[in-house]
């Protein structure tokens, strides 16, 4: 094996030249050191000032390099998911689908119908009414495992559930009997329910607010289908107050902002509904859509977009998405049978 010299092999006819004896540099005249150390100090002496001294007028400062600075990142209209009632078939059912139209899945499949769909807080459940035996209750399915609970047993008519914000709570509308239908109260696991507030007639729709003080819910006053908009204080259930005045064509269904400032309602003639935005500040309505037979908007998770159903190219409704001031409209879902009654969530 050829002997090896930082790293690299070596023949042997080459050994000798490797370890024979260095030969003397060749001499330099001290003159010509001294000299060239001369030179090389006036070198030194501010390049930049002779070369601008010489001429100043044509020397061209390059810009400062731009600093990049990053956008800030675009509201996601994909993001999360959203439950709706599906009719497929002869039944109305439960379903899910994602916020850019793909992943749909069909949660129920049941001989009976199901609607109101409400997601917790996190995401993981759905609580929804269903008429399994005769009356409604309320069943929560867990998304991942798809198992089915019932948390209401013939405590009456059970529909329009809504979570507290921290997820321990669910109000929700029930009829007892003969009587209206009122606002009822219970834990997230079932347990305690009980009656919390009952109006001269019946509610058809509640909401808990963002900061968990206050329910919205919708209630007859004038005639039976026409409602208007009240605000409960949870700790105070006597203090119901009435925003809405004026009209008498206001839908059933409502939803809050995520900022608690606002609420989604619809309105208008039975085959010509519009969503509307509601201000609690100072009872100001704006106008959302204009065309189409339109309810039950509810907002993204970061206010940004609002789903809703809407009747538009066929004689059944679909799901629609549109920025929060009501441009930008696109469709979501495409089925030959009814969607409706959405909900966003994560």
């Amino acid at each position: 094996m050829p002997p090896v010299l930082d790293g690299k092999y070596t023949s042997g006819k080459h050994k000798g030249y490797l370890f024979r004896e260095k030969r003397r540099p060749p001499f330099l005249p001290i003159s010509l050191i001294i000299l060239a150390l001369i030179i090389l100090a006036f070198s030194l002496i501010n390049p930049i000032e002779q070369i601008t001294n010489i001429n100043p007028q044509n020397i061209t400062v390059p810009p400062p390099t731009a600093t990049a600075t990053p956008l800030p990142r675009p509201t996601d209209v994909h993001g999360g998911h959203i439950v709706f009632t599906c009719t497929r078939g002869s039944n109305n059912q439960i379903c899910i689908i994602n916020a850019d139209g793909t992943g749909f899945r069909q949660l129920t499949n049941d001989t009976t119908n199901s609607y109101y769909p409400a997601l917790s807080p996190d995401g993981s459940t759905v609580v929804y009414a269903a008429n399994h035996n005769g009356s409604f209750d309320l069943f929560e399915l867990d998304l991942a495992t798809l198992k089915i609970s019932q948390l209401t047993y013939y405590i009456g008519n059970v529909v329009s559930p809504s979570f507290s914000p921290d997820g321990k709570q669910i109000v929700f509308v029930n009829r007892v009997g003969d009587a209206p239908s009122a606002l009822w109260l219970m834990d997230k696991s079932g347990r305690n329910p009980h009656q919390l507030y009952a109006g001269p007639k019946d509610i058809v729709s509640a909401a808990w607010s963002p900061d968990g003080r206050t329910i919205a819910f919708a209630m007859a006053v004038d005639a039976q289908f026409a409602y208007q908009i009240f605000l409960l204080d949870v700790k105070n259930p006597n203090s119901a107050q009435q925003i809405t005045q004026g009209r008498s064509d206001i839908g059933g269904s409502l939803a809050w902002s995520p900022d608690g400032k606002s609420l989604l309602i619809f309105a208008g003639p039975v085959d010509g509904r519009r969503i509307f935005r509601l201000d609690l500040t100072n009872g100001a309505v704006t106008q959302l859509t204009f065309d189409g037979n339109s309810a039950s908007a509810f907002y993204s998770p970061d206010a940004q977009y609002i789903v809703y159903n809407s009747i538009r190219n066929s004689t059944d409704a679909n799901l629609y998405i549109m920025r929060a001031d009501g441009h930008s409209t696109r469709q979501l879902t495409k089925d030959s049978e009814p969607d409706w009654q959405p909900e966003w969530g994560w």
